[in-house]
Order: structure tokens, then sequence, then C-alpha cells
């Protein structure tokens, strides 16, 4: 809280990166309802989870292209990829308008994952603003203190997109247009202070330009020296594989869990769009209660064994999802198996 009060720079970044969660927590929760509407509705939920899935699969290159971006154009690109991100959802609006055939549910999907894959490649340009305005020895309560924000709007704003999609009686459309709202006011936020991001820019190109020249490398080289790199510092290797061992695994339960939910009615808090929301806000909420008691005895604890919590109470909520079908452990074994991942993710960081 400190570093977003004091530090103009990191409160513009932040408040951008804001904007845009909300929009996209609102709709990401809007169009699994949207899906489960559709008469195809196991196979469109199921289409949801593989292309939630699939931007993951491209990060390293997201991040090897945003490594090797020219810093004179990187600002630029940062928000004029978040004015083509609002123009997709515009876009996105019009269409879920129309009749939901699997053509129209396909061009939907095409343009989620359009615009996922963009927002892992401004991540990446942004990285480079975040390590030159915050302090070194700030940055981890910064980062923090992002996270946690995050957390609550995805706790607050997915309760609140629930309730608000049966006020509006399923006007998908409204979601869609505040989103594309949401992207264009953080490119705003970060155009008000363009002119220190594009110092930064220009002190970094002249850095480059005085230093040696390093050799060339294509995408594969790069990347293959990454992970050389990587591999010479054992326990980062280990963490790093670990952390993403763990979140790959939460992010696919998330697709597996619609689909079930979708058919289950016996789980169900009310409605499909209910339930859904309080799985994920019972989860982040876990998350966010682990970082923020970070003395509670598990800091001790091995992140193997850490690991071991998660992955045993996610087995223990599939069986529930297949076989008991019993709302309250789903929701048990939901913020067991999210609170080591408050533990995990923060040591990942450090």
């Amino acid at each position: 809280m400190k570093e977003y009060l004091a530090n103009h720079q990191f409160r513009a970044l932040a408040n951008s990166d804001f904007l845009s969660a909300i929009g996209s927590v609102l709709f990401n929760l809007v169009f699994l309802i949207y899906a489960q509407t559709l008469p195809f509705k196991t196979l469109a939920l199921s289409l949801v989870s593989i292309i939630n899935l699939l931007p993951t699969l491209f990060l390293i290159l997201n991040g090897y292209w945003a490594d090797h971006t020219d810093p004179r154009r990187r600002f630029k690109l940062v928000v004029g990829l978040r004015v083509v991100q609002g123009l997709l959802y515009v876009g996105l609006a019009f269409l879920i308008r129309q009749p939901g055939t699997l053509l129209i549910f396909g061009l939907l999907l095409a343009i989620n994952f359009s615009s996922d894959l963009i927002a892992n490649f401004t991540s990446g340009l942004l990285l480079h603003y975040e390590k030159t305005f915050i302090k070194q020895d700030a940055y981890a309560s910064a980062m923090g203190f992002s996270s946690g924000i995050r957390n609550v709007i995805s706790m607050v704003f997915q309760a609140f997109g629930a309730s608000l999609i049966l006020i509006l009686h399923n006007n998908f459309a409204l979601f869609g247009l505040i989103n594309a709202i949401s992207f264009m006011l953080a490119g705003v936020v970060l155009w008000h202070d363009r002119h220190a991001f594009t110092q930064a820019d220009t002190n970094e190109h002249a850095k480059m330009v005085q230093a040696p020249a390093a050799p060339a490398e294509n995408v594969k080289t790069g990347i293959f020296r990454a992970f050389a790199l990587l591999y010479e510092e054992k326990p980062i290797f280990a963490m790093v594989f670990l952390a993403m061992g763990v979140n790959t695994l939460g992010t696919s339960m998330d697709g597996l869990t619609s689909v079930l939910l979708a058919n289950t009615k016996a789980l169900w808090l009310g409605t499909f769009g209910t339930t859904v929301a309080a799985v994920n806000i019972v989860g982040a909420l876990s998350i966010t209660l682990a970082a923020l008691f970070m003395h509670d005895g598990l800091q001790r604890v091995p992140l193997a064994a850490l690991t071991g919590i998660t992955m045993g109470s996610l087995l223990i909520f599939a069986i529930n999802m297949v076989w008991w079908q019993q709302p309250a452990i789903m929701l048990a074994s939901m913020v067991i198996a999210s609170y080591p991942i408050g533990k995990i993710n923060p040591r990942y960081r450090a």
C-alpha cells in the first residue's frame, strides 16, 4: 500500500491492471453462463476450458518477444494493444447477440483466445516498467499488494456479476461492452502518464546503444539458453516447475469444474452462475488469507508438502464432484486446496 500511494508510476500501472481485471472477471464468469445456456452446453464449456488453457502454451514465446521488443515502440504498443482488446470485445458484444450456433460460438472463442494472448504479451511488456519504477527492496511488497487487490476484485466482481446477469436477464452483450470499456480505460490510465514511460524507454534504448552488441540469437536458441541458466540454479528450477504444476492443475480444474457443474444440479447453490462464482470466490479468499497471514506456521513447511496438501484436496474435490456431490464438501475442499497456493506463490515470486 505504501508503494502504491507514494510511487506515481506504479500507481498508474496498478490502476491499469485493476481496470482490465474488473472487465475480465465479469466477462469470464458471464461467458461460462452464456456457454451453459447453449443447446450444446457440454461441448461449449469443454471448448471454453481448452481455449482458456491454450494461451499458457505461448507464455514462453510471449515472454521472449516482449523481452526483444524495441524500447522505442514499447509504450505505444502497450496502449495500442489495450485498444485492440477493447475493439475485439465490441465485436464480441455484437456477435453474442446472434443466435447461438456453433459457428458464432467458435468466433467468440477466437476473440477470447486472441485477447488472452494479447494480455500475456502486454504483461511481459509492462514487466519492464515495473522493474524500472519499483525499487528492488519494495518490489515484493508492491507485487503482493497488486496480487491481493486482484484477488479482492475477483471475489467482489464475481459475486456482483452473478447477481447482475440475473437482474439484466442474461444481457451478455452488455458485459462484452463493459469488458471493452475496461480495456480502453486501462490504456487511458497509462497514456495519462506517457511522458514518464516514454522517458524510461528512451533511457533504456540509450543504454542498449552504448552497450556492446550481443550476438544475435533466434527464438529457439534464446529459450534453450534461458532454460539452461535456470537449470543451473537447482532450487529455483524446482520452485518454478512446482509452482507451474500447481497453477496449471488449478487452471485445468476450473474448466473441468464448469463442465461437471453444468450437468450436476445437485451441486448448485441456486443457479449455475452463482455456484461457479462461489467456488471461485472461496478459492480466491483462501489464497488471499494465506498471503496475509504469513506467520501461521505453514511458512516453515516445505514446498513439496504444501503441494501435496493442494493435490490431495483437489483429489477430494474431484471425487466429490463425480460421486458424493455435496456442495459443502465442494467448497471446503476448494478452501483447503487453495490455502497452500497462497504460500507457494509468494515464495516463487521472491
